[in-house]
């Protein structure tokens, strides 16, 4: 681990920070990062929450490879490791198999089909793809094919679970495996037309059209969304869900899914059009409070021009606000808390006059 990572986790934390000591290794170009040495794995043992909270989030296969060989591992927890891993082999497989009934059902129909979500990035950011953890396949088609894929998927041996409909959303019902039991999602949009991130131009079909990169799962071809879209899109989803659901083990995946992304591509992102397309709102201000989090593990800054457009954002996130996200993230969702307090912790948008009242507006409709 760098020894930046290193000042992070003695400065900031007293108690063991293991999401935040996995971030940091998973951010180094070595290329097989190790967290091993600088871990207190006796403290990790004692106390526990660091790494139930690890294993709840699905990232024990990952918390296993960068172990220094295993050497500092009490051998009760190398156990624990070893059976997340094992068991998310045996899980992605599934998915993969399930992917696969889904692009062949798209294929055969001469449907243009996307991947989104884990089932896109696995593959692509992870040392190997069952240690990004997924708890379905999420494949982006036209609005107009969804209906034919999902009838076409039925008569392959899947079938259709209960699902409320209402009007604008983004995908379908869950179809399910039959006998694996795995599920996959049509989406026809990245977000429903109720969500505050609709409305950025860089979510829009036309927008994300044209921003889908010809790619290959398996061999079978695809569609993968372009870094920078993939990134506001990760950002978006990330504090659209701990807005909706406060904190989750499982919201920590969208970090590394965001460390990754950036550790991989982030000295070739087009800025320029990343930030033509944002727009204002919460996209904007997600990308902002998301941007500035990571160098905390070892990602290189953002350019400044870039950070500085990204902080107009409408008093979404103002340099208050974003200390007070950055230290509830820190404490909360790297550091392995249940939120209890009566407030909702604060996200963007959460503490904005403006945007509550647009809100109370948009509900009232």
């Amino acid at each position: 681990m760098s020894s930046a990572g290193a000042r992070v986790l003695k400065a900031d934390r007293p108690i063991l920070p293991l999401a935040a000591a996995l971030l940091t290794a998973m951010s180094t170009p070595d290329a097989v990062p190790r967290i091993g040495p600088d871990c207190d794995w006796g403290h990790t043992r004692a106390n526990g929450r660091q790494l139930d909270w690890i294993l709840s989030a699905g990232l024990g296969p990952l918390l296993r490879w960068t172990a220094s060989d295993g050497a500092n591992v009490p051998s009760e927890l190398a156990e624990s490791l070893l059976a997340a891993d094992l068991t998310a082999r045996v899980r992605h497989a599934g998915l993969v198999t399930t992917a696969g009934a889904a692009l062949d059902a798209c294929r055969d129909l001469g449907v243009d089909a996307t991947l989104l979500k884990g089932i896109s990035l696995a593959d692509r950011l992870y040392p190997a793809a069952h240690m990004r953890p997924m708890a379905d396949v999420d494949v982006l088609v036209a609005p107009s094919d969804e209906h034919r894929v999902a009838e076409e998927l039925l008569a392959r041996g899947f079938e259709r679970l209960a699902h409320r409909d209402w009007p604008g959303q983004h995908h379908g019902a869950p179809l399910r495996h039959k006998r694996l039991g795995t599920l996959v999602e049509l989406h026809t949009a990245l977000f429903p037309q109720s969500s505050d991130m609709h409305g950025a131009a860089i979510f829009q079909s036309p927008h994300v059209n044209a921003r889908t990169q010809a790619s290959s799962y398996h061999g079978r071809t695809v569609g993968r969304l372009r870094t920078e879209v993939q990134l506001a899109y990760s950002a978006a989803s990330w504090f659209n869900d701990m807005t909706t659901y406060r904190f989750h083990p499982s919201f920590l995946v969208s970090l590394f899914d965001a460390v990754l992304l950036l550790k991989a591509d982030g000295s070739e992102l087009d800025w320029d059009d990343l930030l033509r397309s944002i727009g204002g709102g919460m996209a904007k201000a997600s990308l902002y409070a998301l941007l500035t989090y990571v160098p905390r593990f070892g990602i290189a800054p953002s350019p400044e021009d870039v950070l500085r457009q990204l902080a107009a954002n409408r008093g979404l996130v103002g340099p208050v606000q974003r200390r007070l996200i950055h230290a509830v993230l820190d404490r909360y969702l790297v550091g392995g808390r249940i939120w209890s307090l009566p407030l909702p912790p604060p996200m963007p948008g959460r503490y904005s006059p403006r945007h509550q009242w647009k809100k109370r507006l948009t509900s009232g409709r």
